[in-house]
């Protein structure tokens, strides 16, 4: 089995899942810190893009300590969407707040700074084989060059493993974009709230899934990322995801620590990029470690 983090499974069961037959069985859970606008626009582009035969039976948003505190802007909706509050600190702590509001088995997480495509929900209900998990895809929604270099490297998108031939799998889940069946999630214990960052608590999850079950891809179901300010967000989002993969490694016994690699496509920019991303996860990597309880 080849893994880019070099987890491998403990399977002591084999859950398989019921099969996903309507997207009117899904949650849409959407944590959310100080982003109004981003929720504002996910919410647009979703009652946009989507008609009533492929609505979710709910959206769920949990603002998660905003200041000032999110709204929903529209009054009415075609389908049910909460507004939730959730004061423990971290969206791991949020999401697992909205699953216990949730009415039903299958749960689609995404983020506040993701917009939905046509496909978002449609292109679950196409893969459906038994899967606890599935990893959806992540396309940029900017054209500028930091945003195109994220979706060459497919930053959003989990790597592919694989125990057999021709049939990937992914090494986890990315919560950008990945459905989770929710008896699976119970079982493993939902997201670790020790981790309080947005950072390798997605990981986590699908360390543990992959424990009771099998994951996999749902190439077909698109989300676009709003990927930011900038160089400034670049450094942060890098920072805070080796911070992440440092307690991921201190969980499960794995050495992480960021090495030097080549982007996907070799240009100049490219390879600056490539350069920057891994000296910002060293540094994130490096960093004192105060969210695991030893």
């Amino acid at each position: 089995m080849i893994s880019r983090l070099g987890f491998k499974p403990t399977r002591k069961q084999n859950i398989k899942s019921d099969l996903l037959q309507t997207t009117d069985e899904i949650t849409i859970i959407i944590p959310v810190k100080n982003n109004q606008n981003g929720i504002d626009l996910f919410l647009n582009e979703f009652f946009t893009t989507h008609s009533a035969d492929n609505f979710p039976k709910e959206i769920i948003i949990v603002d998660n300590n905003s200041s000032p505190k999110i709204e929903l802007k529209r009054t009415e909706f075609p389908i049910q969407v909460r507004l939730l509050t959730c004061s423990k600190i971290g969206p791991a702590s949020a999401r697992n707040f909205g699953v216990q509001h949730s009415q039903t088995n299958w749960i689609l997480f995404t983020d506040s700074d993701c917009v939905p495509t046509s496909n978002l929900l449609t292109g679950y209900i196409k893969v459906q084989n038994g899967s606890v998990g599935y990893a959806g895809n992540i396309k940029a929604l900017g054209q500028d060059i930091i945003s195109k270099y994220y979706e060459l490297q497919e930053i959003l998108v989990p790597p592919k493993v694989y125990e057999r031939p021709n049939e990937p799998r992914p090494d986890y889940l990315i919560t950008a974009n990945c459905l989770v069946w929710r008896p699976a999630f119970d079982k493993v214990g939902g997201f670790n709230e020790t981790i309080k960052i947005a950072g390798g608590e997605d990981i986590d999850l699908g360390f543990k899934l992959l424990n009771i079950g099998q994951l996999s891809y749902s190439f077909d179901s698109i989300a676009k990322h709003n990927f930011g300010d900038g160089l400034r967000d670049f450094k942060e989002r890098f920072v805070r995801y080796g911070y992440g993969n440092k307690i991921i490694s201190k969980l499960y016994d794995l050495d992480l620590k960021p090495k030097t690699f080549k982007p996907n496509k070799p240009t100049p920019i490219n390879f600056i990029l490539a350069f920057l991303q891994y000296v910002w996860l060293n540094k994130g990597y490096n960093l004192n470690n105060n969210f695991i309880n030893n």
